[in-house]
């Protein structure tokens, strides 16, 4: 029986069993590899992005609709402070001589005890708040800043305290 494993010229060396499966597997993944490639070069390409589609869900807290916007430059929030018309209720006004604010306000609604919002508002020189305790991020002559501002109360900033022109650039509300 020992005899049927070896060649048939007698000579040592592998077993056609064991060429088989070795020339096996080196052509199965080739085959396998190329029908893959195959199969991804005929899959047809996405349908074009519909325009009417809605937009994605991931959230890059840009103020929604800032373009359109001409009496302060509102840059990211959390959506908890809102802009809005002076003549209805708000909770913090920033008094400024910025230009497009006839009236020299720029008003703001807060829709919790918590908030954020990043903006550019030049020549501010007061920061008044009604039910809210906030914190504003001031830019002084090139410096920055920090003033706390207490529920129901109005600071004087920048030209208002006898400084330099000062641009809010943050508006937190801390209560």
């Amino acid at each position: 029986m020992l005899h049927s494993f070896l060649p048939r010229s007698g000579k040592a060396g592998p077993s056609r069993a064991r060429r088989w499966l070795a020339a096996a597997a080196v052509a199965v993944p080739a085959v396998i590899g190329a029908s893959s490639l195959a199969a991804a070069d005929t899959t047809p390409a996405p349908p074009p992005a519909d325009a009417s589609a809605p937009p994605s869900a991931v959230e890059d807290f840009g103020y929604p609709g800032a373009g359109g916007i001409t009496k302060v430059k509102l840059l990211r929030g959390d959506g908890h402070v809102l802009l809005t018309d002076c003549a209805q209720p708000s909770e913090i006004q920033i008094w400024t001589r910025a230009p497009g604010n006839p009236d020299n306000k720029v008003c703001f609604t807060a829709a919790g005890t918590v908030g954020t919002l990043t903006l550019e508002l030049p020549d501010v020189f007061a920061v008044q708040t009604s039910g809210r305790a906030v914190r504003v991020g001031l830019t002084v002559g090139g410096a920055a800043q920090t003033l706390d501002v207490p529920k129901d109360g109005f600071q004087g900033v920048g030209e208002g305290t006898g400084q330099a022109p000062s641009t809010l650039v943050d508006l937190r509300i801390t209560g």
